[in-house]
């Protein structure tokens, strides 16, 4: 049930490069790295409270979601991988605000986006 799952370092800046673009891709660079230095502190208890909650019922979903959950946990797990993960992130927005826009380009704006005019 409970796999101990080993990760390279590449598997690792892999899987962070992952989550940090998939978080850049939907503009919430602001709210993820609020929110992931409040719970940085716990993030080995974090994972090890997904290993006993959510792993589980990782199987349900097939042998692909099964590791690639449980390799999720143990990476961020590790405080050093949290880090890394700020630090992406806020390079990718800092990247993002420095490019320069052309006023005839518009930009298809998220949904929150749209909502918030900043």
């Amino acid at each position: 049930m409970f796999r101990n799952m080993e990760v390279t370092p590449e598997e690792e800046e892999e899987l962070i490069r992952k989550v940090a673009m998939i978080i850049h891709k939907n503009g919430l660079e602001a709210a993820a790295i609020l929110m992931i230095e409040t719970v940085k502190p716990l993030s080995y208890i974090g994972g090890q409270m997904g290993r006993l909650f959510i792993s589980p019922f990782l199987p349900a979903f097939g042998d692909k979601i099964e590791v690639g959950g449980e390799k999720l946990i143990t990476v961020f797990e590790k405080r050093e991988n949290v880090e890394k993960l700020l630090s992406m992130i806020e390079e990718m927005a800092k990247a993002d605000s420095t490019k320069v826009e052309k006023p005839s380009e518009t930009k298809k704006r998220s949904l929150w986006r749209r909502l918030i005019p900043f």
